[in-house]
């Protein structure tokens, strides 16, 4: 058995011999569902432009590594706030999502890329014999050869962070990525996180030379190989993996980019569902070389079409094509930009634990590449095995083929579908074949000072309300202080076994015992207080209010809360029916509504106090019987009741940031549905602008939940995380994807939102990453405790 590596350092790679040398590098991936077309191709240019300018030989490696469960369930159990949080509720609660996401056995693609570094000039005759013949010193390593790979292992790492973000790989991820080639289809392997790849020291006059002890990488490839067939088998202590390697055929002349079938190293791989390796093996041919090769490619295309033109049936249209295609590719060459080409190979590696799946996903992935050829050669398994092992390169030349730069460019490689922080707790699933789970971090806006507010946006019956409850379960299970203001009166929150004890319900109403108890005056944040009475008192007077009853009314408020009396709307009236013509008549009809309907919550008397609510750890807040217009309706269509309605809701707002607390540690999470009620009007946009403003200073998120998106887009800056639902209207789907800061011309993802129900929606987070997501409660239970779809008959 050879070892899989004569040495490494650093992120220094020696695969057969010393003067062979392999730099390693992980490349950070990017979130490619949610990009637009034009971000799209400049992912395929930037992968293009580093080819180009590395000008050497470099292999790409695309693998999967399994996500850890019982890692997210550790890191979720320490977001808990250990003053105010409940840790047995939130123990089972992330239990139940540990044993749903084991059994998922996610996998998450990296992308590692070897790039052979340039060699030193031989010294002397000897030196260029040997370094020909790939005999190397037996002296080992010297000092001064080792500070020269550092300097051009450097000057290649700038090269390539000029083009794509990356990190110098350790000797740890070397092991990783040697030890699960062996594995493939089994698991993760176990690391030796200790050991180091050894070198004997010899003293060389006054320097020291490094003799790599080759023996000490073959623990990292312990495993016995057996090929048998178009099968590769290894015995490892995890099993045996049944293992195929596949090449791709030859590539289609022409395809559609962006579309999977140009996203060959992407699109196939993240709809299989399991796990699949790709190595794409790529030797630099310079641009005087490759001119060569295209002018003989000239000549051979007009030989052969001159041939099929004197035959009996003339040339054939492939015939007649070549010429053409060999000369285009020969004025691309011979361009400004003078670029290579590609002497590339690329396989793919499957792994299983039995032959019977292994056949099986063989099937399926041949299935998903079609119309291109997954070849599985018979008796060269083990030779595609080893270009799966960083550095080896390609070791079957019958299935290479010279590509451009910006075909690689195009297969985006560097791909993927993710969505969320990295922490957080989990609330649902991306909707690819990888079904990536997406988690959810209330606090992270704040932590970053990124805008605080969550848009959750959707028609009737998409799932937003069962989201927005998913996430106020998860935030007061943290320790989180909740207010859920509840318009509709179908949240079930209070009825969560969780919960018991915890929750306060307030359910207003018109009635006298609630008088006076969402006064602007007296609830409003500091700052807003003038602005929110103006605004509730003017809704309440009929419409449309003349111009010098408003100044009328802003004068009153002004009088009022400068001075020294008490500060409540029933004194701006009295302030009114002291002043002079047309004042008395404002005051006179504002005494009508503050006796009578829910308008009078919003008038409170000079003795009045505000109720004390907030003693528990959840509030519920609810008006009965509260107006709602139709979603859409022009404000000058309002009824009288709609419109009071309305302001009564900002109102209700107001009240609610006033019981969040100040306590700036804790975390607070306001529940708003309907908030589309605010989103209609410039008074309900001002105090979502300072909900936002209130909720990065004193860490609180507030979830807004609207029907219309067109609403929400003069507030595009002030929104965080948004997750929109299903639509009903193509309008209403392109105004969504504006939102999502996606092409609102792109049809499949329109098609896509209007046909999204039952939790499917599209998410954009804080980072600006974009995937479709399934929210997932996890437990039925908690599904079935949350829906707010009202059953069927006998069930």
């Amino acid at each position: 058995m050879k070892a899989p590596a004569v040495f490494a350092t650093g992120n220094l790679v020696f695969p057969r011999r010393l003067n062979d040398v392999w730099a390693l590098y992980r490349l950070e991936l990017t979130s490619y569902d949610g990009l637009t077309t034009t971000e799209k191709i400049a992912l395929l240019g930037a992968l293009a432009r580093l080819i180009h300018a590395l000008k050497t030989d470099i292999t790409l490696h695309r693998v999967t590594r399994a996500w850890s469960a019982a890692e997210y369930e550790q890191r979720a159990i320490g977001q808990l706030d250990s003053r105010h949080g409940h840790p047995d509720e939130w123990a089972a609660h992330l239990a139940a999502h540990r044993d749903l996401l084991e059994h998922r056995q996610i996998l998450r693609p990296e992308v590692w890329l070897a790039a052979r570094l340039p060699s030193p000039r031989p010294d002397g005759l000897w030196s260029t014999v040997r370094e020909a013949i790939g005999w190397e010193d037996p002296a080992g390593l010297s000092e001064t050869r080792l500070r020269e790979l550092a300097t051009r292992e450097q000057q290649l790492h700038h090269r390539i962070r000029e083009h794509i973000a990356c990190r110098r790989a350790s000797t740890l991820d070397l092991q990783w990525l040697i030890r699960r080639a062996f594995t493939r289809g089994l698991g993760e392997p176990d690391l030796d996180l200790h050991h180091r790849p050894q070198a004997m020291v010899i003293a060389n006059g006054d320097e020291l030379r490094y003799r790599p002890l080759r023996a000490d990488l073959l623990r990292w490839a312990n495993h016995p190989i057996t090929t048998t067939g178009r099968t590769l088998t290894a015995e490892t202590e995890y099993g045996t993996s049944h293992q195929a390697h596949l090449a791709l055929g030859a590539l289609p002349t022409t395809v559609a980019f962006p579309g999977p079938g140009a996203e060959l190293l992407f699109a196939p791989m993240e709809a299989a569902g399991f796990g699949v390796d790709a190595a794409v093996c790529i030797r630099h041919v310079a641009n005087d070389r490759a001119a060569a090769l295209v002018r003989r490619k000239v000549v051979d295309a007009d030989n052969a079409y001159g041939e099929e033109t004197q035959g009996a049936h003339g040339a054939s249209t492939d015939g007649a094509r070549r010429p053409h295609a060999a000369r285009a590719l020969e004025d691309y060459l011979s361009g400004d930009a003078r670029p290579p080409l590609l002497h590339t190979s690329i396989s793919l590696a499957v792994g299983a634990p039995t032959s019977e799946l292994l056949d099986e996903r063989v099937a399926q992935l041949r299935t998903l590449y079609s119309p291109v050829s997954l070849h599985r050669p018979l008796g060269d398994q083990h030779r595609l095995f080893l270009e799966h092992l960083p550095g080896h390169g390609t070791q079957i030349g019958d299935y290479a083929d010279y590509l451009l730069v910006e075909q690689l460019g195009a297969m985006v490689p560097t791909a993927t579908t993710h969505v969320g922080p990295d922490r957080g707790a989990y609330i649902g699933h991306t909707l690819t074949g990888s079904g990536q789970p997406v988690l959810h971090d209330p606090t992270e806006a704040s932590r970053t000072s990124r805008p605080p507010a969550t848009l959750l946006a959707g028609t009737l019956g998409s799932g937003k309300t069962v989201a927005l409850q998913l996430l106020l379960h998860q935030a007061f299970l943290q320790g989180a202080r909740i207010v859920d203001i509840d318009p509709k009166g179908d949240h079930r929150l209070d009825q969560l076994p969780a919960m018991a004890g915890h929750v306060e319900r307030i359910e207003l109403t018109a009635g006298p015992e609630h008088r006076g108890l969402l006064d602007p005056l007296r609830i409003a944040p500091p700052g807003t207080a003038e602005d929110l009475a103006v605004s509730f008192l003017c809704d309440v007077l009929p419409q449309p209010v003349a111009p010098e009853w408003r100044a009328e009314v802003r004068r009153a408020v002004k009088t009022v809360t400068h001075g020294d009396g008490p500060r409540c709307c029933q004194a701006v009236i009295d302030a009114l029916r002291s002043g002079e013509d047309p004042a008395p008549r404002v005051a006179g009809v504002l005494e009508v509504y503050a006796d009578t309907g829910l308008a009078q919550l919003g008038f409170a008397t000079t003795d009045h106090h505000v109720d004390p609510a907030g003693g528990k750890q959840v509030t519920s807040l609810r008006i009965r019987n509260l107006p709602r217009p139709l979603p859409g309706t022009p404000r000058a269509e309002l009824s009288e009741e709609e419109r009071i309605g309305q302001a009564v809701l900002r109102l209700l707002a107001a009240y609610a940031m006033h019981h969040m607390g100040h306590d700036r540690s804790r975390h607070k999470a306001l529940g708003f549905d309907e908030a589309w009620f605010l989103l209609s009007d410039a008074a309900g946009r001002r105090l979502i602008e300072h909900l936002n403003r209130w909720g990065r200073s004193e860490n609180a998120t507030p979830f807004l939940v609207t029907h219309l998106i067109g609403d929400a887009q003069e507030l595009d800056n002030l929104i965080g995380t948004r997750l929109v639902f299903g639509m009903e209207s193509d309008k209403e789907a392109a105004a969504a994807l504006e939102l999502l800061r996606l092409d609102p011309t792109d049809d499949r993802q329109r098609q896509r939102l209007l046909a999204f129900r039952q939790g499917a929606c599209l998410m954009r987070d804080l980072h600006g990453r974009v995937a479709p997501v399934q929210i997932d409660p996890a437990d039925p239970d908690l599904l079935s405790a949350l829906d707010t779809t009202p059953p069927e008959a006998g069930a």
